[in-house]
């Protein structure tokens, strides 16, 4: 399966913030995956803080700076880093500039 980015209709965000392009879903494969997308959000954006009891979470941040806090811990973010964030962990997402994030999730049992 092929697709390009720019061809996937944005929608929103589960968070109610920002966007992403879907790449890939749970119906469309037969792995624990919940979704693979880009993710952006605007300066000031935030996802606040939650947790997914039956999904891991990666964060590939493309573009921009942003704050994750993870559990009590906050980390500054740019171009090239990754987060892991296993279920079951309080975390949240600050844009501090516009930022671009690949976003992966995992289901869990």
């Amino acid at each position: 399966m092929k697709k390009k980015i720019i061809d996937i209709i944005p929608i929103s965000t589960t968070h109610g913030v920002g966007e992403k392009r879907v790449l890939l879903n749970s119906q469309e494969t037969s792995t624990p995956l919940t979704q693979i997308a880009v993710t952006r959000l605007k300066a000031g954006e935030m996802a606040k803080e939650h947790l997914h009891p039956t999904m891991e979470e990666f964060f590939l941040f493309q573009k921009g700076d942003a704050i994750m806090t993870v559990g009590e811990e906050q980390i500054t973010c740019s171009s090239g880093d990754f987060i892991s964030i296993p279920a079951n962990t309080l975390h949240a997402l600050k844009a501090i500039t516009d930022i671009e994030i690949i976003t992966i999730g995992c289901a869990v049992h």
